[in-house]
Parts: C-alpha cells; structure tokens; sequence
C-alpha cells in the first residue's frame, strides 16, 4: 500500500515546533491542542534530558512535495494513552497507523488502543492498526470544539466573584481534577467503568503556580473551577470546567467560563474549549455564552483480541480536555 504522504516520528517536542511552528500558528484553533502539549512539552524537557515512562512522541506528516501538512502525537501520560490523529487523506492516516505500529514494537510503549480526531481520518487510522492486531473498535466520547470572537455574560450574575486559584486551594482543585472525567461521564449519560483511575489533567500544583486556575467564590467558599492553558500561538484553551454537586443549577459555571473568555479577549488572545458533544448541559451553556461549533471529532476505543498470558489494556478515558459545567464539566492529551 502506498502513499503520497511520509511519517517523520519525533521525540523531541523542540524539534516538533521548529519543523511544524508554521503550520500549528496558521490555524492554531484547530491545532490548539497539539501546540499546547507541545509547547507545554518543549518547556518541561530539555533536549536529550530524560523523558516520561509513559509514550511521547510526536508524527510530522509531509505530502509528496515535502511541506508539513499535519501533526499527529502520542503524549497522553495516563492509560489509554491516546494517539491524537489530525484531518488526513486515508493514505496517510493508514501511514501514521502504520509508523505507530512500527514505533510500539520497536520501544514495547502500551498497545495502540486509543485514537481521537476526525471521523474519517480516525476511522482510517484504527482500521489500519486493527488489521495488525486484530480485534475490534468502538466509539467513546465524541469531541465538540468551540471557539468565542464574543462573550455574553449572564444576567442577572450569579452571587460571588471570580479569583485566581492560590496553593491554599490545592486540596480542593486537586480533588475536582480527580473526579471530573467520571462526572462528566455521568452528565453524558454514560456510566464509568468500576475501577477507573481517575484523569489527573496536569499537576494541580503547577497549574495553580502558572496561575491557569480560576475559581468562583461566594463569600469566601469556593463553588467552581474553570482552568485555562498557557496561550499557544495565541490561543487560549478552557478546560476542565468544573461545578461540584451541590453547587450546581446556580450559573456559576456559565458566569465564570464567561469571565475567563472575555479576560483571554481582552488580553489579545483568541479562546476555545472542547465540549462531550453528547452532553446537551455544557453545549447550550457555552453557545448562551457566545461560544460557536469549529468542528466535531470522535474517539474510537479498539478492543483487542487478548492473547494467552496477556493483559488488554483499557481504552477508557481517552478525551482531550472537556469542558462539562452544571453537572459536572469538561479534555487532555
């Protein structure tokens, strides 16, 4: 089978943004996840320092022309482990399928169990790994990207205001980072699986100390959490949002996600978060806020064949950084 396309695998995310900088900043709402894990990356490991344990690497995918066309990258740092696949021709996502399977043999990574996208690249993608494998896949979570140029706060505003998380919340923002993915599930309508680890989404520590934790407070308790990442490329991403159970039906989640975008606005940054796009909560939340549909993408979850004397690993939990409010609220790679 051949292809029009190459796959250069990259480990190094410094040499990821020099090959692909130009790319990413053309469209950086669409690519705002790959820049900002990547950035991300680029700053946390120092070129031939060690790496994480867990799969990081980066796809730099060329058309025949040589020019840089997308990036795929495989960073996840909790089981599934993900692989992000980018819009693609058939051709060259059965490619990076192909480069990613030849990538998990070489190094023993996790199986390949987990890829989020677009529909039709993604779907190319995992039919290509699955007829090395074997197996079967399934969809889990499908992904809703929004993008606000204005914001609509609400009114009448919600009791309380708006203040940066500090170390002295850091028991409770690491708290609801732990139990956000399995209430988002359940505003889904899906239920968990028994046993799960919960999603920590970055370290609640760093995030408070890089100051992207906005909480809403009402006479000194806090009631919500919005995070925001560091703006790559000149985007601001939202995510996780966050509205424990008794606080929720009161528009904290709607008044604050309003708050943070207009700051990201105001500031000269352009701002988006993704959404479940089966939780009718946080879509109506966000469009009441101005936010609007930039594209829809899809999380297939492949199901291997189990071997004799091996483990099959989970392909739960494979979302990039949601945004669920009044339920609960919102995605990572």
């Amino acid at each position: 089978m051949t292809s029009a396309h190459t796959v250069e695998i990259l480990d190094d995310p410094a040499a990821v943004l020099d090959a692909a900088g130009d790319l990413l900043a053309a469209e950086p709402v669409i690519w705002s996840v790959v820049a900002s894990v990547t950035h991300q990356a680029a700053r946390t490991f120092a070129p031939g320092g060690p790496r994480p344990e867990h799969p990081m690497w980066w796809a730099v995918v060329r058309d025949a022309g040589d020019a840089v066309v997308a990036v795929a990258m495989r960073t996840m740092p909790h089981a599934p482990h993900t692989v992000w696949v980018p819009d693609l021709p058939e051709d060259a996502a059965r490619l990076l399928a192909r480069a990613a399977l030849e990538r998990t043999a070489r190094t023993g990574d996790a199986p390949l169990v987990s890829a989020n996208g677009p529909d039709r690249a993604v779907r190319a993608y995992t039919d290509e790994v699955l007829r090395t494998t074997g197996g079967t896949a399934h969809e889990d979570r499908p992904d809703r990207l929004w993008e606000a140029t204005r914001v609509t706060r609400p009114d009448p505003a919600p009791s309380g205001g708006p203040r940066l998380a500090t170390l002295a919340d850091l028991d409770v923002v690491t708290a609801w980072l732990d139990v956000f993915h399995t209430e988002a599930d359940a505003q889904a309508g899906r239920v968990p699986e028994e046993g799960e680890e919960p999603l920590r989404i970055g370290g609640a520590r760093e995030r408070i100390e890089e100051a992207s934790v906005w909480l809403w407070d009402v006479d000194g308790e806090v009631v919500h959490l919005s995070a925001v990442r560091p703006p790559s490329f000149g985007v601001v991403r939202i995510g996780p949002v966050y509205t424990p159970a008794a606080h929720r039906g009161h528009g904290y989640a709607r008044a604050l996600v309003a708050d943070v975008a207009q700051r990201v606005l105001d500031a000269g940054h352009r701002v988006c978060l993704y959404t479940d796009r089966d939780n009718p909560v946080s879509n109506r939340t966000y469009a009441a806020i101005g936010f609007e549909p930039v594209l829809d993408q899809v999380n297939l979850a492949v199901d291997p064949v189990a071997r004799p004397g091996q483990a099959v690993a989970s392909a739960r939990g494979a979302a990039p950084e949601r945004t669920h409010p009044s339920v609960p609220a919102t995605k990572e790679s």
